[in-house]
């Protein structure tokens, strides 16, 4: 099993990874996004600027207002032509996906907000801790102990990261390495019997994160609910939301950024096998494929070398493991691998093109889909 002290890899300590955070030189707090970027800055939400509101930074004394709506495509598009109004110099054209992104230059970040350094703060701190460390302190020992996942292996981020905190903050607790992962799943529920606290998610709240599956992928609202299912940790403790996010640790990142290009082809259907989920949970989720058969009709393309799906929209995500046979629905794009010299097609989630329209299903549940339209 890996396992990777990340807390002690500093100068930029480690690579970035998603949901790190930092405060860029007007103060701003800004969310990282994804685990590969530009080797002169990072991409990035702007979530936070300097205004009255309800959050307020314990480290600087700063208050802010949030600027991020949603983490819908239509917000992080609202972000993105927001900050390019106040931070025309954040706006960043990515040649490797051929789309508009928010980026900071290396010289504009003023501090850097690690999960895991500040999950080591919370844990190491016996008296000054408010409800939501204390309840963070928990559920790092509960998954310590009864999930033997390595404290290095663990961090905190959101509002808590930055010491932000409101008492309606949600827990946003990260989960490093692939192998920890793939069968959390699984594992989690021995949490509900061994602390009651912390419970599945309520069935109203499950209602509408089938509700938010089915409106971006454009599904029935009860085939959504089944997926909902299949992810046992969706959970609350107590009266604070718990969510539990999954990043691979730095050696497992597949490819660096720029190594390849991708040019979009167009829409697709495809049915295949999975043949690995390492990095099925993590943002952008990936899963190699094969044994694909396009199922589109009137189609421009036939006989590709399909051998991946990548998913920015978490949503549609981390239901599959390797070896179930699935149907995508999705961008093909063609990819040209700079350091190999050679050119492979994936399919994309998470694109404008496909928007509400997208999705990756167990073959069976689109065939039985069908039969009902």
């Amino acid at each position: 099993m890996v396992t990777c002290n990340l807390v002690t890899q500093f100068p930029l300590k480690r690579p970035s990874l998603h949901l790190d955070y930092f405060r860029d030189d007007k103060d701003r707090i800004c969310q990282v996004l994804t685990w590969h970027h530009p080797s002169d800055r990072k991409l990035c939400i702007v979530k936070y600027d300097l205004g009255d509101s309800y959050w307020t930074s314990r480290e600087t004394g700063i208050q802010y207002k949030r600027i991020l709506k949603s983490y819908s495509l239509e917000g992080q598009e609202d972000n993105l032509q927001l900050v390019k109004e106040i931070e025309p110099s954040y706006l960043y054209h990515s040649v490797m996906y051929g789309v508009d992104f928010l980026a900071v230059p290396f010289e504009r970040i003023k501090h850097y907000y690690y999960p895991e350094q500040r999950l080591q703060e919370i844990i190491q701190e016996n008296t000054k801790l408010d409800e939501l460390e204390q309840k963070v302190k928990t559920l790092a020992e509960l998954l310590h102990e009864h999930l033997k996942i390595p404290f290095e292996n663990m961090g905190i981020t959101g509002s808590i990261l930055w010491k932000g905190q409101t008492e309606k903050s949600d827990i946003d607790f990260m989960i490093y390495g692939n192998s920890f992962a793939q069968d959390f799943n699984e594992r989690f529920p021995v949490i509900y019997d061994e602390f009651p606290e912390i419970k599945p998610m309520t069935s109203d709240k499950s209602r509408r994160y089938a509700e938010s599956i089915s409106q971006k992928a454009g599904l029935p609202v009860s085939l959504s609910t089944k997926y909902v299912a299949i992810k046992k940790w969706l959970s609350v403790y107590g009266n604070t939301n718990l969510s539990l996010i999954f990043s691979p640790i730095p050696e497992e990142i597949p490819f660096n950024y720029g190594e390849q290009k991708f040019t979009p082809v167009e829409p697709i259907d495809v049915e295949c096998n999975i043949s690995n989920s390492d990095l099925g949970y993590a943002y952008p989720s990936l899963y190699e494929i094969e044994e694909c058969m396009i199922l589109s009709e009137n189609t421009l393309v036939s006989d590709l070398p399909i051998t991946r799906i990548l998913s920015f929209e978490g949503a549609l995500t981390g239901f599959f493991k390797k070896g179930d046979s699935i149907i995508v629905r999705g961008l093909l794009e063609k990819v040209y691998d700079v350091e190999k010299n050679l050119n492979f097609y994936q399919i994309i989630l998470g694109t404008k093109e496909c928007n509400r329209n997208e999705f990756i299903l167990f073959t069976e549940d689109y065939h039985e889909l069908l039969d009902q339209t």
